[in-house]
This record gives C-alpha cells, structure tokens and sequence, in this order.
C-alpha cells in the first residue's frame, strides 16, 4: 500500500468555466438576487423532481424553518424527529418556539426507526421531520401510513439526499414537502443555497411569502416572515450542476458498489447496498466496533492519504446544549452510532485509482495497527 501520496479528499468542489461565465453574467447584469437565474434554477428543479413546486432558498437550514412554519409549527407543538443528525435539523424547531422530540434509529442505516415514531406522537406533534441520512431515503411508504393516520405532515430533510429515489422509484422531494442543501459538501453545490420542494401549490405560496419578508409585493406585508432570498451568483453556480444530478449520483453509486465487493474487513460494519436501494450516496459511512479502533482507522487512513470524517460524533438527542434546554432523551443507538460510524471519500470526481485506494485502506485496517 503506498504511504507518500496526496490526502483524498472527503469533498471536493470543482468549479466549472461554464459556471465561471454564468457568475460573471450575473455580476455584469447587476441583478444580484432573486432574478432570473434564481428562476431558471426553479424550473429546473421541479423538473429533476417530477414537476414539484420549487421555491429556492439561501440554505438547507432557512429551508426546514420556512417549511416548518408553513406547516404551523409554533410554540406549544412537537416535532418528532431523529436523534442522529446535524444540529440544522432542530434549530428551526427550537427556534420557532416549538420542541423537539427524538426518535431513536435503525443501526445498519442510521435512519429514524419507524417502529417507534407512533410511540412519540401526540396531540401536540405538528411535523414529523425524517432526515434522509447519507442520501438513503427513509422508508416514506411506513411513515407516510403513521402519518395520515394521526393527520400530521411530514417534512423531509433531504438536505443530504438530492437525486436520491424511493423504492417506487420516484425522487426524493417529489412529493409531499422536502427540503435539500447545497452547502459546499454536498453532491450538488453552489457553495450556500437550500430549496423547499412540495406538491401542495399552497404550502409554496406561503414558502415563497415567508421567505421575502411575508411580502409578495414590495412594501405590503401579509405576514412577519424573513429573509430566506437565494441569490443569483448562488442560483447561476447550481444551473449547470442540477443537468449533471444523474451522472453525479450513478457515479457515487459506482464508488460504493466497489466498496461493497471489494472490502472484506471484519473488522468493519458496511452500510447497506443493493441495487435497488435509491441512495445517492452523501456520504459512505462504515462502523467500527468500538470508539477506540474508530479513532485508530482513521488516523491509519490519514497516514494512508485518506481523509475521514465523523458525522456526527455526538446524537442530537445526548448534546450538552440540547440537554441543558432540556429537550434531550437517552437513544441507546444514536449513541453508540456516535461512536463508531466514519465516513471516507465516495465523491463523484474520485479517480479510479482513488477509489480503489480507499478501498485498500478499509480492506487492510486492522484494530492491532
């Protein structure tokens, strides 16, 4: 195995002189937000996600609050969510006065187990709010049934799961309400940006008049909204990238099926794979068996030019801060999750060579090393 190469890298961003030329044509334009590259993105958008309406924001975070106050999610409600993801997730929950309520996750997946959300529902629960983490989707069929039967809707937080599919094979997002990312890590990324993506005409309307100030036009106000804009140079850098969301995704699907033939490591717990499973592959996250040989593989992969990291070292539900606010719970699974899961590089821009690398790194760690 080679010790004197470059650091793959977990993430990667390349930007394109196509999307050189499409900055350079909004800064020369002077319409800098909200103008029609923020439009044109829209539209294509909706078209990746089977006509869904789509109204493009300035993160992934500004997004779920949009959606979740759009959902009537307020003081006094729940929001059954996840114990294991990024703290983006419960920041909007908190944050418009309502509280979170953690349902613990499947081990082999990391996704909220369906078989306890029913348990965590009341008649105070507003949302359900599944993440689709690492790009595999949740199970929409199950919870969707839970839902409609307590009349409570659900808001995806797709915000790692773009060109990712259900099992009918219909995307992520194109239906009910979803909420996607394109910060700099993700696989579509124009550095910033969000967008909020649903079915229901209505909840767009009211996305897009929260997301302007509670103002559809200029100066009259209908509601005490906020400033949720997209810019244009955001919107001009995701244009040429949305066209490429297929080759993107089948390229990572690539990289993790090698991983899954080519590695044998008992030592390690592998994700899920098959070849109808709808993952868009974020990120490809392996377990180890204690926290300890987790801290070993990954200073074995750095000395072996492999970048690694933990997503996330600590569940929502255990977090001092979320704790201290007194919203935290004991799940045993997110838990040790937190622990032993690592994530190497599966980017769509790895090499072959890369890819088999990587590969090699997980294959020959050994606890003892």
């Amino acid at each position: 195995m080679r010790m004197d190469c470059q650091v793959i890298r977990l993430a990667e961003v390349r930007v394109t002189q196509e999307q050189e030329q499409a900055v350079i044509s909004v800064l020369r334009s002077g319409q800098l937000a909200m103008g029609q590259h923020t439009k044109e993105v829209e539209l294509r958008l909706s078209s990746l996600l089977g006509g869904a309406h789509c109204v493009a924001v300035s993160n992934g975070t500004v997004g779920l609050t949009l959606a979740m106050a759009a959902a009537g999610v307020g003081p006094g409600r729940d929001v059954v969510t996840t114990a294991f993801s990024f703290i983006g997730t419960i920041e909007p929950v908190i944050q418009l006065g309502a509280s979170p309520v953690f349902v613990d996750v499947d081990m082999d997946t990391g996704n909220l187990d369906i078989a306890q959300v029913e348990a965590a529902l009341s008649e105070r629960t507003a949302a359900i709010v599944p993440v689709h983490l690492y790009g595999r989707p949740v199970d929409m069929t199950a919870l969707r049934s839970i839902a409609d039967r307590w009349r409570i809707p659900i808001i995806e937080d797709a915000c790692q799961a773009i060109g990712a599919k259900h099992v009918d094979g219909s995307m992520v997002g194109s239906s009910g309400i979803a909420v996607f990312s394109f910060y700099g890590s993700k696989n579509v990324t124009c550095g910033e940006g969000g967008l909020v993506a649903t079915s229901a005409p209505e909840v767009a309307e009211r996305v897009r008049l929260l997301r302007n100030h509670g103002s559809g036009v200029a100066y009259e106000h209908q509601a005490i909204g906020y400033n949720g804009r997209m810019t244009d140079i955001q919107a001009a850098l995701l244009q040429s990238t949305v066209d490429r969301v297929g080759a993107v995704t089948r390229d990572r699907r690539a990289h993790a099926r090698y991983y899954d033939q080519s590695v044998h490591n008992p030592h390690l717990v592998k994700p899920p794979w098959s070849e109808a499973d709808g993952n868009c592959w974020h990120q490809y996250t392996v377990r180890t068996h204690s926290e300890a040989a987790r801290d070993k593989l990954r200073a074995w992969a750095l000395q072996l030019g492999v970048e690694t990291r933990v997503y996330y070292p600590t569940a929502l539900s255990a977090l001092p801060l979320v704790r201290k606010l007194g919203f935290g719970r004991s799940c045993p699974r997110a838990e040790a999750l937190s622990k032993t899961v690592v994530s190497v590089p599966v980017r769509e821009s790895l090499s072959e060579s890369e890819v088999v690398q990587v590969g090699e790194v997980l294959d020959g760690w050994r606890p003892d090393l």
